[in-house]
């Protein structure tokens, strides 16, 4: 259940629980879309304070994550704690640039289940490619 102001505003970050005690993942809202298909809406987020295991650099786990495309579920499922506000990060903008082709072409979507969730099939997609 979201703690705290429910209505989502791009520059909010919001603290989620994440795969164990010791991960934090702090999530920032960088850009919000209106599904085409009028279902809710879409909100590009960066996800820091998390540890990825990384098979390329086994000693230098991922710690931060540009762009993740998440609905309103998500932070719902994640207990969210809102935090405050920030200047979005750019950061996201290359990541969301290809997901929006992607996206238009119907070959992408959004995650729905809680950033645990999302932060373990990304570890998992990771180690499967290598």
């Amino acid at each position: 259940m979201v703690a705290a102001r429910p209505e989502f505003a791009v520059g909010q970050t919001w603290r989620c629980a994440g795969r164990t005690a010791a991960e934090a993942p702090l999530v920032l809202i960088n850009r919000i879309d209106a599904h085409p298909l009028g279902t809710g809406d879409i909100y590009h987020v960066s996800i820091s304070g998390v540890r990825i295991a990384n098979p390329a650099a086994p000693d230098t786990p991922i710690e931060a994550l540009p762009h993740i495309p998440v609905i309103r579920q998500t932070f719902e499922r994640s207990d969210a704690v809102y935090v405050g506000t920030q200047v979005p990060d750019p950061g996201y903008l290359t990541g969301y640039a290809q997901w929006k082709r992607e996206f238009d072409a119907g070959n992408a979507g959004s995650f729905g289940v809680s950033i645990a969730e999302v932060l373990e099939f990304i570890e998992r997609s990771i180690a499967a490619r290598r």
